[in-house]
């Protein structure tokens, strides 16, 4: 293959192999076997935009030449054991027992009921059930009549099923009267409706004729996003067979004990308890939906043994502190964590059971919940690369992202049709037409052949077994009326044991504000693992000198980290910046010193205009600054293919008006922004631009649409609502309310420059990819807004100030070092104050010898 193509020069094309699976191929390289070029290429967000048209369900396959393979399904190796050993226990739970001979019968039942109703192949069912006797044979049934399963939990709030039904195109629910969701407005069949029992009983339970095609989804599973609304993940039958039958060899070979299920059935690692025992011949034990964790250890110790175990590192703890720890070792042969932190008491129990015995589970739905142990080695058919951004294998050693490929990649998103193709990408190394995934885990292969994972550069954590993103519990916090500033940590409530802990500033003037209030307001609107295990309402949040979030210093934080504090370091030379404020008439301003990459000085001086000293902390109105923080959330829409840069988005004087042309236009552009991807998201631009971009980066100080509601606090933070004149006079009546504009301090506008260098030069895990980051808007010397870069690395740089009435905002970096300025001020002559700090920093910077490589 030929080396990959610069962003500079970067040409994509559309590419699919024969199942019609839509991917972005580089133009100058030789195509993976098996795939073909569609016919279109150019700049990547063309690509994505028609994939998107052309795409229509990345869950749907072409028409099956003929029933699946023999054991590439579920339900296959589930009624071979129902044929070898029907009389042998299967699924138990409270109340009831199903032989393996009774849940095929049943199941066979449901899938006739299922298909006189019209349930069939391409439809999706939402299986609303707890654990109880229907829930194995509703699911069989569905996968006979060869439907896919959405899993629903009917702990989730009713709000939040409802969304995830909608946004899965689901159409039919099996569920219970207790569980079924109003405002649901397909189809309702309940397992307890004696009209459904007694069609039910009418159906004959001999075998059904058929099987599910390998290739046809079987779950669609819910996971979530790096930045923005979760994620429905599609597992075929052949992917779902290959990790439970894998399991089923490891685990649930060795004597009749199978496994009990305690945790959600909707959870992402709720497959293999599911399912991995039934593959191999033994039962599955559903405790009560009800069952309360304190009689966790009890309930388990009654049925034991089991083959294996799967459980958090908290219930771990749990059970340890319940049973001791040779209680805990005697209840399973083996024990799988669900997530990779290991706490006292998992150590102490892998002393106890001896090597082999206590796993690590790793693989998410996109991968199809597989393998099973950490240091992962890559096999025959979990096939792992650690590669670059262009696809091309790193050297041992070397920091890359994270693919894999084999039998367990997923279908894809359902409803994301770009979002797929960005992350499910052709596989050059494996059989023709195959994909591998991007994880967005970073990873290192070691010189001996095993992949180290070093995290991910977002905000995910694992709370109880479920994948979570603090961010959405964030966004429901601040959907609070009352709520004017709220963080949201994944915490060590108890060693290996990351829960969500919730710290709240009550918006000014806001009355009788409780944490349990808030906590019933998080249950609406959330599922369990996401409602905060704990609340702390704070007068404020204690930050650094330098404005960040100071996570050691909030109450139960435990020191759990977040990003140090940059290096101070005198960069004005022999005077001070109040008094280079003074000398200006300028009454007060931040600025946020760039260098190799890094943010390494923050500095605040003089006040605010209404007697309180400016901080690092303060906030600012940043004028047109706005527009490029704006369109970073819009080139986000577009790499996921909801937007397309070259599509007409309106007109102005008869003139058709791109996406494009909003970015590098006129200033119109700027008030045409909002409402368009208002219109295409349905969201309200604040919360949008937060969900994008500022959450995401971690902008805990900055807003959209006004200041953040926090001056009065402890420290006296101030928000820089009055402007100055040339001559330092303060203007008159406040500032009017823009919902496009961005109040910031220096410090997260820092950051925002800091993103950009690195999409532009193709960081892992950045927001933007190289070339569309590189359509972010500058102003160009003619004073139109142009793309931000050609390529990094030819010393462009990137300059933009706002002089809106009595304030100044000026941002400027080089992307190819990493050297920048940030000034923010409440006073027009701000821009000569910018301009004599940069004049400083540049022979600061040339007595200093040349900058350090970028990072």
């Amino acid at each position: 293959m030929s080396e990959p193509q610069t962003a500079a020069g970067a040409e994509w094309c559309v590419v699919l192999n024969g199942e019609e699976q839509y991917s972005l191929w580089w133009t100058g390289r030789e195509l993976p076997a098996g795939w073909r070029a569609e016919g279109t290429r150019g700049t990547r967000e063309r690509c994505l935009a028609r994939v998107e048209e052309v795409w229509a369900d990345p869950l749907r396959r072409p028409a099956a030449d003929g029933a699946g393979a023999a054991g590439d399904c579920v339900t296959e190796t589930v009624g071979r054991q129902a044929r070898r050993t029907p009389g042998a226990a299967a699924v138990g739970g409270e109340g009831f027992t199903l032989s393996f001979g009774g849940l095929d019968a049943a199941s066979n039942r449901w899938a006739r009921y299922l298909r006189s109703l019209g349930v069939g192949r391409g439809a999706l069912v939402g299986v609303l059930l707890g654990r109880g006797a229907e829930l194995h044979a509703v699911t069989l049934g569905v996968w006979k009549a060869g439907a896919g399963c959405l899993p629903l939990d009917p702990e989730f709030p009713a709000a939040r099923l409802r969304a995830l039904l909608a946004a899965t195109g689901t159409r039919f629910l099996v569920t219970e009267v207790a569980h079924g969701p109003d405002g649901f407005e397909g189809r309702v069949r309940y397992v307890d409706d004696p009209e459904v029992r007694g069609a039910l009983a009418r159906q004959p339970g001999g075998p059904f004729g058929g099987a599910p095609d390998p290739e046809d989804v079987a779950y669609v599973t819910q996971v979530p996003a790096a930045a923005g609304r979760p994620l429905a993940v599609a597992v075929t039958h052949r992917g779902l067979a290959h990790h439970v039958t894998a399991a089923a060899r490891e685990l649930a070979g060795g004597g009749d004990g199978g496994t009990a299920v305690f945790s959600s059935v909707a959870s992402e690692r709720a497959a293999t308890g599911l399912w991995a025992p039934l593959c191999a011949g033994r039962r599955v034990l559903l405790a009560p939906q009800d069952l309360d964790l304190a009689g966790l250890g009890e309930w388990l110790a009654a049925a034991a043994p089991f083959a294996f175990l799967m459980a958090a590192p908290g219930h771990l703890e749990l059970l340890a502190r319940q049973l001791g720890d040779a209680g805990t070792a005697a209840l399973a042969g083996s024990f799988v964590l669900t997530d990779g932190a290991r706490g006292p008491a998992a150590e102490r129990l892998a002393g106890l059971l001896g090597p082999g015995r206590l796993r690590t589970a790793y693989g998410t739905a996109e991968t199809s919940y597989g393998g099973l142990s950490l240091p992962v080695r890559s096999g025959a058919d979990a096939r792992l690369r650690v590669l670059d951004g262009a696809c091309l294998p790193v050297p041992d050693g070397t920091v890359g992202e994270l693919y894999v490929a084999g039998p367990g990649v997923a279908r894809g998103y359902a409803g994301r049709a770009a979002l797929t193709a960005l992350r499910f990408v052709p596989d050059p190394f494996g059989p023709a037409g195959t994909r591998m995934h991007r994880t967005g885990q970073l990873a290192r292969r070691t010189a001996a052949g095993e992949v180290r994972l070093l995290g991910r550069t977002d905000r995910q954590v694992w709370v109880r077994g479920h994948r979570a993103d603090p961010a959405e519990t964030e966004e429901a916090l601040h959907d609070h009326p009352s709520v004017g500033e709220a963080v949201v940590l994944g915490v060590r409530a108890a060693p290996g044991d990351v829960r969500l802990a919730a710290y709240v500033v009550p918006r000014p003037g806001a009355q009788e504000l409780d944490a349990a209030a808030l906590a019933a307001h998080c249950r609406r609107r959330l599922p369990g693992h996401l409602v905060p295990a704990s609340l702390t309402l704070l007068d404020e949040v204690p930050r650094d000198a330098d404005g960040r979030v100071e996570r050691a210093a909030l109450p139960g934080a435990g020191g759990s980290g977040g990003r140090p504090a940059p290096g101070r370091r005198t960069f004005l030379g022999g005077s001070s910046l109040a008094e280079l404020l003074a000398e200006h008439r300028v009454p007060g301003a931040c600025v946020a010193v760039l260098e190799g990459g890094g943010l390494v000085a923050v500095e605040a001086a003089g006040t605010d205009g209404a007697g309180r000293p400016v901080t690092p902390r303060t906030a600012f109105p940043v004028g047109t600054l706005s527009r490029h923080v704006a369109a970073l959330g819009a080139l986000r829409l577009v790499e996921e293919g909801l937007l397309a840069l070259d599509a007409e988005v309106g007109r102005g004087g008869g003139t058709p008006v791109t996406l494009a042309g909003l970015l590098g236009g006129a200033e119109d552009g700027a008030a045409l922004l909002p409402a368009l991807l208002e219109d295409v998201t349905g969201e309200e631009f604040g919360p949008l631009m937060r969900r994008l971009v500022l959450g995401p980066l971690r902008l805990d100080d900055s807003r959209f649409g006004g200041p953040p509601a926090r001056a009065g606090g402890r420290s006296g933070a101030a928000v820089a609502r009055t402007g100055h004149d040339a001559d330092g006079r303060a203007l008159d009546g406040p500032r009017a309310a823009d919902p496009a504009e961005l109040w910031t301090t220096a410090a997260d506008l820092a950051e925002v420059a800091l993103e950009l260098r690195r999409s532009l030069l193709g960081a892992p895990l950045a927001l933007l990819g190289r070339d569309l980051a590189a359509r972010l808007p500058y102003p160009g010397p003619d004073g139109r807004h142009g793309p931000a870069a050609t390529a990094p690395g030819t010393g462009p740089v990137l300059r933009h100030e706002a002089a809106l009435p009595g304030h100044y905002a000026g941002s400027v970096l080089r992307p190819h070092d990493g050297q920048g300025l940030v000034v923010l001020a409440n006073g027009r002559a701000g821009d000569r104050v910018a301009g004599e700090i940069e004049a400083r920093l540049r022979d600061a910077r040339r007595k200093a010898g040349p900058a350090p490589e970028g990072r």
